[in-house]
């Protein structure tokens, strides 16, 4: 499975956020000053986002600029647990090894 780029990533999560705070569209350009439809675009992952727009969005969602750069929750993680990683035992030297990259 490829990994979202990072506008559809920021996509994501400024919707979740959004989400989970219960803000409309347009509170959040109240809150924010960034425009309705930008914020839009930016939930579209249809445009890349500058910075100081990101900030704001930031601001107004009170959290870090760089939690809008977290995947979004129930996305997989890059490491298995231990309980769901593959184990098979090298013939030659006898040791154990683990495959700790989730099969998808």
């Amino acid at each position: 499975m490829a990994e979202p780029d990072l506008n559809q990533q920021i996509a994501a999560r400024v919707r979740q956020l959004r989400g989970e705070r219960g803000i409309t569209l347009e509170a959040l350009a109240d809150r924010s000053g960034v425009s309705r439809s930008m914020i839009s675009l930016i939930e579209r992952a249809e445009t890349s986002p500058t910075a100081v727009l990101l900030e704001r969005l930031a601001a107004a969602l009170n959290v870090t600029l760089a939690s809008l750069f977290e995947a979004p929750a129930g996305t997989a993680s890059p490491v298995a647990r231990r309980s769901e990683q593959t184990a098979w035992r090298d013939p030659a030297s006898g040791y154990v090894r683990r495959n700790i990259s989730p099969s998808f």
